[in-house]
């Protein structure tokens, strides 16, 4: 079993190369890292990768079961449409109050935290926030308090012992040796889907996405999910829908707080389009540079590391044969560090994002919600979510950096023990905020 630095034992020669391949005893691993072999892929081949990898399915399994995100074929193909459209873009607006509540709790909460002195570890408060957000719109109120939290740091010891790669597979070997992690994993697992039975069991969740759910039909006019099945996609919209978001703002705070110039920039932006109150949905679009500095943020720390899939039939890879059984990666970590790729592929630049820029990026080369039939239905979601809480995050603190952070490949992208920064509360700001409405606490 493979469960440490995955990133950091790759050779730099990998940041060059745009296929790889090795064989570990009866398997293939095949990493594709040039944009238009992804799009032949992903895209025109997609047919044929659908499945996620071995490692994958196997490790979400006790969370999700055999959700929409685990799943492929007839399953897949019945749920997606309908769950699809339950996540439509359109449908974000008027999820804005949810995050601008939330945004506001964080920020309420950083406040105390940051006057105390000293650093702050922002990650695990990310997680809850976002998981907040998601049990907000998946179920509507009445959510108890805490609840995110629990589940948050259930899922953290969850990603803790999962196992990343899963040598005696690849090796066609018994795995004796995954006693210990498996236990743990499900005992943290089981945690999980206690605690989201029980919600799922004492609310209706008619205001939000469990009503939706809940409603869909199948072509007969049956219910789509029985209990098992609406288990399985409650925690796979409240797991997928939070962890991404959170992962990606830890990265996003600690890169613009070795990068105070941004910090500066995107304050301008903010406060010269909202003043101190938070953005309403319609004035997203126009925070350029501040959705800039996120997408530059999921550039270097994209929150899912590594996309995984394993062929239907076999295929050739460039002058490789890939089977059955093999697994194909698309490692975005080194797609989007790429040296052929990108200009000076591992600084902070979100100039590159800005419209005027943005054109020049090679289109399947920024993958940070992944791409084809399986790119991530809440996309938009998570993008609203992101941009509201840096905007609110930013007029309310000054950043600086703790410890250089180490980014660890679990199921996604973290920073090994937290992410502590420094932050420092700011006065109010000018006329901007005093003919504004009033600020959020």
């Amino acid at each position: 079993m493979l469960r440490g630095d995955v990133l950091a034992a790759l050779p730099r020669v990998a940041y060059r190369r745009q296929v790889m391949a090795v064989r570990m005893g009866k398997r293939q691993i095949i990493a594709v890292n040039d944009p238009e072999v992804v799009r032949d892929v992903f895209i025109t081949r997609a047919a044929n990768y659908g499945r996620k990898s071995h490692f994958k399915e196997q490790a979400l399994q006790p969370v999700i079961g055999k959700s929409l995100f685990a799943n492929h074929g007839e399953i897949w193909t019945t749920r997606r449409p309908p769950i699809g459209r339950l996540l439509h873009p359109s449908g974000v607006g008027r999820l804005q109050p949810l995050f601008q509540q939330v945004g506001a709790q964080l920020a309420a909460r950083w406040a105390g935290l940051a006057g105390e002195g000293g650093l702050v570890d922002v990650a695990p408060d990310l997680a809850t926030a976002t998981l907040d957000v998601m049990l907000l719109a998946v179920f509507g109120p009445g959510v108890p308090e805490g609840e995110a939290r629990a589940i948050a740091e259930a899922f953290t010891r969850f990603q803790s012992q999962v196992q990343v790669i899963d040598l005696p597979y690849l090796l066609g070997l018994p795995n004796w040796l995954a006693g210990r992690h498996k236990r743990a994993t499900l005992r943290a697992a089981a945690e999980i889907q206690a605690r989201i039975a029980g919600l799922i069991a004492m609310l209706p969740g008619e205001e939000g996405y469990l009503g939706g759910l809940r409603a869909l039909k199948d072509e007969d006019g049956q219910p789509l999910l029985d209990e098992t099945g609406l288990l399985e996609e409650v925690a796979m919209l409240l797991l997928a829908g939070s962890e991404t978001a959170a992962n990606a703002l830890a990265w996003t705070l600690y890169l613009l707080s070795t990068h105070p110039e941004w910090q500066d920039r995107v304050r301008e932006e903010v406060f010269g389009l909202l003043g101190e109150r938070a953005p309403e949905a319609g004035e997203l679009n126009a925070l350029v540079v501040t959705k800039a500095v996120i997408q530059e943020g999921m550039r270097l720390y994209p929150p899912v590391a590594v996309l995984a899939r394993q062929p239907l039939a076999p295929d050739r890879i460039r002058r490789w044969t890939i089977q059955p059984g093999d697994t194909l990666l698309c490692i975005p970590w080194l797609l989007h560090r790429h040296e052929a790729i990108w200009e000076h592929p591992h600084a902070f630049h979100p100039e590159r994002f800005l419209p005027e820029n943005a054109k020049a990026i090679p289109r399947f080369a920024y993958l940070p919600f992944g791409l084809g039939p399986r790119v991530c239905a809440g996309a938009a979601f998570g993008m609203a979510e992101m941009t509201t809480f840096l905007a609110m995050l930013l007029q309310r603190f000054d950043l600086g950096p703790g410890p250089v952070p180490v980014p660890r490949f679990r199921l996604t992208l973290r920073p090994e023990g937290g992410m502590r920064l420094l932050l420092r509360p700011r006065a109010a700001v000018g006329p901007a905020a005093a003919n504004g409405p009033p600020a959020l606490p």
